[in-house]
């Protein structure tokens, strides 16, 4: 089947299609990332980690510092709403705050190494 020849009314999540969201994820357990998901976490890290470091940096806060808190929690939380809210409506579970804390302790140590020991990945 060519991209002609499929209906015009042809639902999609992210790149893929809608029935096959509910395939994959009874296969796979996992959700696919929408576009609108990508460009969320996307934005927060541009925010935690560009532009609310300098805003703060004008009013005397430290950049590193800022952007060790800032950027892993607004990325975190970003990834956390987009998994459970966004791509799959599951709310607010357990599994939320597991994917919140996990990024969140990953991003910290990242940032940490890259930002105060120099350490290139």
């Amino acid at each position: 089947m060519s991209r002609h020849d499929r209906p015009a009314n042809r639902k999609f999540h992210g790149v893929i299609s809608e029935d096959r969201v509910q395939e994959q994820t009874e296969r796979m357990g996992v959700y696919p990332f929408t576009f609108t998901s990508s460009a969320i976490i996307a934005t927060a890290a541009l925010l935690g980690y560009l532009v609310l470091p300098v805003l703060l940096s004008m009013a005397g806060v430290d950049v590193k510092v800022t952007m060790l808190a800032l950027g892993p929690l607004c990325v975190s939380l970003a990834l956390a709403a987009t998994r459970y809210l966004i791509d799959s409506k599951r709310g607010v579970t357990r599994g939320f705050w597991v994917t919140f804390a996990v990024a969140l302790s990953v991003l910290l140590t990242i940032t940490y190494l890259l930002v105060f020991r120099g350490v290139a990945l």
